[in-house]
């Protein structure tokens, strides 16, 4: 188990943390609320220019109205409600690697400072979230290719891919692999930069058509919401592994088990333990009748010494246990 400082609990970080949903069934409503609403945008932007049908226009009263909302989604424009949703997604999945890191910097056993991964992976997704209206990829290629004489891609966009490839990849690693459970990280995380791939090599080939880029920008967008569900599911991970509950169900159904078996084992006596009770009641028995006991005496009384004020049970012995009482008794003047 991780050893986290008790400041690392989500009761005493910014606000923020106690937000974050702990719980599968609050994650999986957060991942799919996220998810559904992203891809009724790039539905709606994109069915025109893709499948050719115009969801939204048409003449009457409304229609000036429903052309402007068909602007609003229009993948094919600027500014979209599907872009806005993917810079939102970034600057969340941005704001939740924060969080993580403010968490992780305040375990005992880190090694080497691994919780700056994610203060860089913070980094990463706001230079996306820019980058998404802001030609940062075109600023980037056309620097390398200038300074190096080496046009790699359209315009030296080759070398945005690579550079924005690599640090991804390198940090996602360096901070993800280090979870206790990460697994469910690693998936969202590896469709994130699946998607994104995809959009870098719409644009690196599509060469300006139409459907292309509203694909590529489509893509982008659904990067930009499975990085911010990876994100989500990573400070689940981190909170879990905080209040100590990351793998320890194993553990949590074997130590009863395990307490139990020991109870009854403590509860059955040994071989040796009950010898060791009959050898105590029968020196006992011994000691309250041995001493009126003669070898021709058909009529012995047995007392057990239990009560009290002299008003005592008394009972026959059988010639078996006459005979027994005898031979405790020689076994006992003998020792």
């Amino acid at each position: 188990m991780a050893d986290y400082a008790p400041e690392a609990l989500p009761e005493r970080q910014p606000a923020l943390a106690t937000l974050l949903p702990t719980g599968i069934g609050s994650l999986s409503l957060a991942a799919g609320g996220l998810l559904v609403l992203v891809s009724a945008a790039i539905a709606a932007g994109g069915s025109e220019p893709i499948l050719a049908i115009r969801v939204f226009g048409g003449g009457g009263r409304f229609a000036r109205t429903l052309e402007e909302v068909r602007a609003c989604v229009d993948l094919r424009s600027g500014v979209s409600l599907a872009g806005w949703l993917g810079q939102m997604s970034l600057l969340t999945a941005a704001v939740v690697a924060v969080v993580v890191r403010f968490m992780r910097r305040l375990r005992r056993d880190d090694y080497r400072g691994r919780y700056r991964a994610w203060g860089w992976l913070s980094s990463l997704f706001v230079v996306a979230a820019c980058g998404s209206h802001v030609p940062v990829g075109r600023l980037f290629g056309a620097f390398v290719s200038e300074a190096s004489g080496v046009a790699f891609g359209p315009e030296g966009f080759g070398w945005w891919v690579m550079a924005s490839t690599v640090m991804l990849g390198a940090v996602s690693l360096w901070a993800v692999l280090p979870l206790h459970e990460r697994v469910g990280t690693a998936i969202w995380m590896g469709l994130s930069l699946a998607a994104w791939s995809a959009s870098a090599a719409l644009g690196w080939i599509g060469g300006g058509r139409e459907v292309t880029v509203v694909s590529a920008g489509a893509c982008w967008t659904l990067g930009s919401a499975l990085a911010a569900v990876a994100m989500l599911t990573a400070a689940r991970s981190v909170i879990r592994e905080v209040r100590g509950q990351s793998g320890t169900v194993g553990e949590r159904t074997a130590k009863p088990k395990e307490s139990q078996s020991q109870g009854r084992r403590a509860a059955e006596p040994t071989a040796d333990e009950d010898e060791g009770r009959r050898g105590g009641n029968d020196r006992t028995m011994v000691a309250g009748s041995v001493a009126g006991l003669t070898a021709d005496d058909d009529e012995t009384l047995f007392t057990d010494g239990s009560d009290a004020d002299g008003d005592r049970e008394m009972r026959h012995l059988s010639k078996s246990e006459r005979k027994r009482l005898k031979k405790l008794a020689r076994m006992q003047r003998a020792a």
